[in-house]
């Protein structure tokens, strides 16, 4: 069996780690700035499709404010000759109208940080831990404002 046939199964395994955090499901489910005050989420596969999505593109944006978080695994590579490397890469994407908060943090570094807690150093993934790889901006368009965040995984070839 190939090692990248767990790809599905590690998909699910980050969806449900999402899914998990009540603080993480309000930042993109609720649009006004006091989310996280909101009551918790009864059924948060309820964002599944919706704002939270298992593949690395939205595939409409919506006019009125929102916020997304997508995550895909990316650019694996050989690490040595038992060994592979790969990328889980996030997408926070969140509409400038729901930028501002009443938390003294913008609504997309709540979502980072949030991300960051979940799977920086995590052990649910591959062999080892997940690590802290990179976050930078990214461009979506005028209406939304965009940042990655990526941790690096190895597994066995």
């Amino acid at each position: 069996m190939s090692r990248l046939e767990e790809l599905g199964k590690n998909r699910m395994i980050v969806l449900n780690h999402l899914l998990s955090s009540q603080e993480l499901c309000k930042s993109v489910w609720h649009t006004g700035s006091d989310y996280l005050d909101q009551p918790d989420i009864e059924d948060t596969s309820e964002l599944i499709n919706e704002n939270i999505f298992p593949f690395n593109h939205v595939p409409t944006l919506a006019d009125t404010a929102s916020s997304y978080v997508t995550f895909s695994f990316r650019d694996y590579r050989p690490a040595g000759p038992q060994f592979k490397s790969g990328i889980l890469h996030f997408q926070v994407i969140v509409h400038k109208d729901s930028i501002l908060t009443n938390y003294e943090v913008l609504r997309y570094d709540h979502i980072l940080a949030y991300i960051d807690e979940l799977f920086n150093e995590n052990r649910n993934l591959g062999i080892g831990k997940l690590q802290f790889y990179r976050m930078d901006e990214m461009f979506v368009n005028e209406k939304y404002v965009g940042f990655y965040i990526q941790y690096k995984l190895w597994d066995f070839n």
